[in-house]
């Protein structure tokens, strides 16, 4: 079996849109917050509404990866998030800025998804997890230049709104790449019967949706501290949009560097233990950067890198035949979940300030420790678990 490339490929430059595309917002929410007058509670609707749309995309993603070829989907969502991109730059009330919210939400809901399935797919066995890695490195790339990009254009404009049409440009290439022959004979409608779709999700609904939420409250933790980083440093230590955007530079410095270390290393631990280490390095660095200095939030970053790749590992390891399905339970949890985070932080904000707000990630991450350590006992899949 060799590594099919135009699937790779392909998904990393989706991944890299994805993550350009995400992490745009968390450095642009104080100026938002100050162009259209709101507090934290109303401003955090931004993030809950798309990360509940992305929720609602990856529900029915099941339904439309058995109906067509993943390349017609991704080309669909490339179109649908370079017009949001256009609507949330030029929105002129922040009713018409979460309408597009919304939108947006519904399509990078689907550009995240598709990649996680597609590496999968054109790997093989023995590069799986290094090639997951390098895949996360690419949404590691992308979340590094985010903030830059924002500092930049808004040193050379003094608007915040360029920012989301410059950007735009980002998956309007993507969908002009797809386009490309090398893509064509490898994106075939996946062949599964009725049949066989209806005993995979009676026998992998639990498991897949247990592992979906394991992986689900760490994402919000690393998201918690990407999205509210900036504001903190604003609030807390009163710095301005360009220092602010720096924290979250090096924030992301330091995850991209956390996924390249994986992809150019095979560690010998089982996954349960390099996914615990993950939560717990994490957990006593976000104690840290709150008590101590943000800088233990930035390195974070380092921690919690590796733990998205290696549990879509371990994923596509346990459901080969059911991925699709598999991978869109995550991705829909995975909003679910950050739209919990983002309305939960925006509340304890405006009660309690930013400061004590962030603490709820180490309440994330705890849950993701037990259910990280509970998997083995409740499904008896010790093989891909204990194993690496």
């Amino acid at each position: 079996m060799k590594i099919i490339w135009p699937l790779i490929l392909i998904s990393y430059a989706s991944l890299f849109v994805f993550g350009i595309s995400d992490n745009i917002r968390g450095p642009l929410f104080p100026e938002i917050l100050k162009e259209f007058n709101i507090s934290d509670s109303m401003g955090s609707l931004m993030f809950a509404l798309s990360s509940l749309s992305g929720f609602v995309a990856s529900h029915f993603a099941r339904n439309l990866l058995r109906r067509f070829d993943r390349r017609s989907i991704l080309q669909w969502a490339c179109i649908g998030i370079t017009l949001t991109m256009i609507g949330l730059a030029v929105s002129p009330n922040f009713y018409v800025f979460l309408v597009f919210s919304v939108l947006f939400g519904l399509n990078s809901g689907i550009i995240g998804l598709v990649p996680n399935v597609l590496v999968p797919l054109g790997s093989t066995p023995e590069k799986k997890q290094q090639l997951l890695s390098g895949l996360h490195a690419m949404y590691g790339i992308a979340s590094l230049i985010a903030p830059m990009l924002v500092a930049g254009i808004s040193f050379l404009t003094g608007n915040w709104r360029y920012t989301f049409a410059f950007t735009s440009l980002a998956p309007l290439t993507l969908y002009f790449y797809s386009l490309h022959k090398s893509h064509h004979p490898h994106h075939q409608k996946p062949k599964v019967s009725k049949e066989e779709h209806k005993e995979n999700k009676k026998k992998n609904f639990k498991p897949q949706v247990f592992l979906a939420f394991m992986v689900s409250f760490a994402v919000a933790a690393e998201v918690m501290i990407s999205s509210r980083l900036a504001l903190y440093m604003r609030r807390e230590w009163n710095f301005d949009l360009e220092m602010s955007s720096l924290y979250v530079t090096c924030f992301f410095i330091a995850l991209l560097l956390g996924r390249l270390l994986f992809t150019g290393i095979k560690f010998k631990r089982s996954i349960q233990f390099q996914l615990s280490g993950c939560l717990i390095v994490t957990a006593l660095l976000i104690v840290c950067g709150l008590l101590v200095h943000p800088l233990f939030l930035a390195a974070a970053g380092f921690s919690i890198a590796p733990f998205y790749p290696l549990a879509i590992a371990l994923i596509s390891t346990e459901f080969p035949q059911d991925l699709d399905t598999a991978v869109s339970y995550m991705m829909a949890t995975d909003s679910m979940m950050l739209a919990i985070m983002h309305l939960s932080v925006g509340k304890l904000s405006d009660g309690f300030g930013i400061h004590q707000a962030l603490y709820i990630g180490i309440f994330f991450l705890s849950f993701s420790f037990l259910l990280v350590n509970s998997y083995q006992f409740f499904f008896k899949r010790p093989a891909n678990f204990k194993n690496n």
